[in-house]
C-alpha cells in the first residue's frame, strides 16, 4: 500500500517527507509485529529484550551500566531504572566492580539466560521472516542506505550539538 494512502494523506508532500515517513512508520510496523509476537507472550518490554542480548553476547561478569546505555537501540532509555525493573523481575543481578567500587556490573541471571534462550529461536524466525520480504540483493542494498541515511543523521546530531 503507497504511503499516502495508508496515511490518508490528500495534499503532496514536501521533499523528504515521504522518506522520513516511510522510515517512521516502517519501524511502528517493525515494532508492532515484534511486540505482538515476541515481546507481549514473553511479558517483556523491547527495551529489556535488548538488554538481555546486550548481556548475552557480553562477558560472564557483565556491562556498567554506561556500557549498556551506549549499546542500547533506543538511546533515550533510562538504563538505571530499566535494569532496576530487570532486577526486580530477576532477569538480571547487579554486582560490584571489583575495578571501580563506585559501579556496579549488570549480569544475567538464570533466569534471564533462560528466558533469552527461549526467545532467541522465536526472534530468529521474526528476522528470517522480515529478510524474506526482500530479495537478498534487495536486503544488501536497503542495509547500505539505511547506513547511509544513519550516518548522515549522526553527522547531523553531532553537528547540532556543537551549536552554541
Amino acid at each position: 500500500m503507497l504511503l499516502k494512502d495508508e496515511l490518508h494523506i490528500t495534499r503532496p508532500l514536501e521533499p523528504g517527507q515521504e522518506l522520513l515517513l516511510s522510515l517512521l512508520l516502517s519501524r511502528e510496523h517493525a515494532s508492532r509485529l515484534s511486540e505482538k509476537r515476541l515481546f507481549l507472550p514473553a511479558g517483556i518490554t523491547d527495551q529489556q529484550f535488548n538488554v538481555l542480548r546486550i548481556l548475552k553476547g557480553g562477558p560472564r561478569t557483565g556491562y556498567l551500566i554506561r556500557e549498556i546505555r551506549c549499546r542500547m537501540i533506543s538511546r533515550s532509555a533510562d538504563v538505571p531504572r530499566l535494569v532496576d525493573r530487570m532486577v526486580k523481575a530477576g532477569m538480571v543481578a547487579r554486582c560490584e566492580d571489583p575495578s571501580d567500587r563506585r559501579g556496579c556490573l549488570v549480569r544475567l541471571t538464570e533466569a534471564g539466560a533462560a528466558l533469552e534462550a527461549a526467545l532467541a529461536p522465536v526472534h530468529a524466525d521474526l528476522c528470517r521472516e522480515m529478510a524474506g520480504i526482500l530479495e537478498e540483493g534487495e536486503c544488501r542494498m536497503l542495509l547500505g542506505l539505511l547506513q547511509r541515511l544513519r550516518d548522515g543523521m549522526q553527522a547531523r546530531l553531532g553537528a547540532e550539538t556543537e551549536l552554541p
